[in-house]
């Protein structure tokens, strides 16, 4: 588990797999910026039978309060073969839970766990260019901006441009500085 001061990150357990599928699930919840993604309870299970969600092709912390309550998750992937990174996402289930600083804590503790526990030498977000709350949490979290990825995917019927951040190993702040 990496410690933060409101939040923890931590793998996910097996009992977290009904209520992680019922919340990335419900489409009232998601968000406007955020891609429907369905799971299906059989896949979740299979996935985390297999590799726990975490591998070296990527993988996913579950963000949860200090009570333990889960509220979000963040998670990381190879978006090429050819770049020594991953892309970074990270979203907050609920409306309620928004707002409350808990990814622009857990941005910076992921990336320098990534940093430390990877040999790669890069992170990017992708964000569609209107979801001013996600740039704003990038950029207070040290990433850089990049450029824009022009028609990129849809979501619900609508073209999506994306904002794409950076962050170099050299700009990442230490693990231990951020560990609370």
């Amino acid at each position: 588990m990496i410690n933060g001061e409101k939040i923890n990150l931590r793998l996910m357990k097996e009992e977290d797999i009904e209520l992680f599928v019922k919340l990335t699930n419900d489409t009232s919840e998601t968000g406007e910026c955020f891609p429907y993604i369905l799971r299906t309870i059989t896949d979740t299970k299979k996935t985390f039978n297999e590799n726990g969600f975490f591998s070296k092709e990527g993988g996913r912390l579950m963000i949860v309060n200090k009570d333990d309550h889960l509220v979000g998750a963040i998670s990381f992937f190879k978006n090429a073969h050819y770049v020594e990174g991953y892309e970074i996402g990270y979203q907050i289930f609920k409306e309620e839970n928004r707002g409350k600083g808990y990814v622009s804590e857990a941005l910076p503790l992921f990336s320098a766990f990534l940093f430390e526990y990877f040999p790669i030498n890069r992170l990017q977000i992708c964000m569609e260019k209107d979801n001013i709350s996600s740039e704003r949490v990038a950029q207070r979290c040290g990433f850089t901006f990049e450029g824009q990825m022009r028609n990129a995917w849809t979501v619900g019927g609508r073209v999506i441009t994306n904002q794409v951040y950076s962050m170099i190993r050299e700009e990442a702040e230490q693990l231990k500085s951020l560990i609370k």
